[in-house]
């Protein structure tokens, strides 16, 4: 069965199937379990299989020709990534590492070419969360051309928080176990300018921070400052 709490996710991979096919397409794969830290698979590595995350936390990273690791996406519960396996002769372009104890689900490439076969559905869902991914990252690359670093700052957060926040009763969406460094770097910035900056936006009630966690209190105040107003 699906996991229940990441369902709607689940749903963009399956969309479209009938009642049975997304469990037996589940049932085709293997399971893994990652350790805090441990590497999937490296930026290079031949693209051997399909993953989705089912429990847990993986960061995506690529290497800088000066050897900087950039922080490219987290993904949670439900996220599939490295469906590049799809394509004969590809290799990962970024490095897949797990940030907390972490289950990942995954088709080999042998299996994935029998299910696409199988599952006329299977494989446009897959390109559309490619290309919903491809969007994602060219945006970034216009952000960093034209914004400021506080709109990035706000954007980065925004995205983080639909990524792997946990929305409260409150409205406030809590992100855990990451660091402002760790912020600082997909935003494009400094790790003083960040911290600087979520101080000015604590003071006035935005955010609120903590030791590896920051909680979003007004989101559309920081869609507010992204969008510059």
């Amino acid at each position: 069965m699906l996991p229940s709490d990441s369902a709607s996710r689940f749903a963009r991979l399956f969309e479209g199937f009938a009642p049975g096919e997304p469990e037996r397409l589940l049932a085709a794969g293997s399971t893994r379990v990652l350790r805090r830290r441990e590497v999937l698979f490296r930026e290079g590595e031949p693209a051997a299989a399909l993953f989705v995350v089912e429990a847990g936390r993986i960061k995506l990273t690529q290497l800088t020709p000066g050897g900087q690791e950039v922080i490219m996406r987290y993904l949670a519960p439900g996220d599939v990534f490295a469906a590049v396996a799809l394509f004969e002769g590809s290799t990962y372009p970024v490095t897949a590492q797990a940030t907390e104890r972490t289950r990942v689900r995954a088709w080999t490439r042998t299996v994935l070419r029998e299910l696409v076969r199988e599952h006329p559905r299977f494989e446009p869902n897959l390109l559309r969360i490619v290309s919903s991914h491809m969007q994602e990252a060219l945006s970034r690359v216009r952000e960093l051309a034209t914004e400021t670093v506080a709109q990035r700052l706000a954007r980065t957060l925004l995205r983080l928080g639909k990524q792997i926040g946990e929305r409260d009763g409150d409205g406030s969406v809590r992100l855990e176990r990451i660091t402002q460094q760790e912020i600082a770097e997909i935003a494009g910035t400094t790790l003083y300018t960040v911290s600087r900056t979520l101080a000015e936006w604590e003071a006035q009630g935005l955010v609120e921070t903590g030791r590896q966690r920051l909680r979003v209190r007004d989101g559309a105040g920081l869609q507010g400052i992204a969008d510059g107003a």
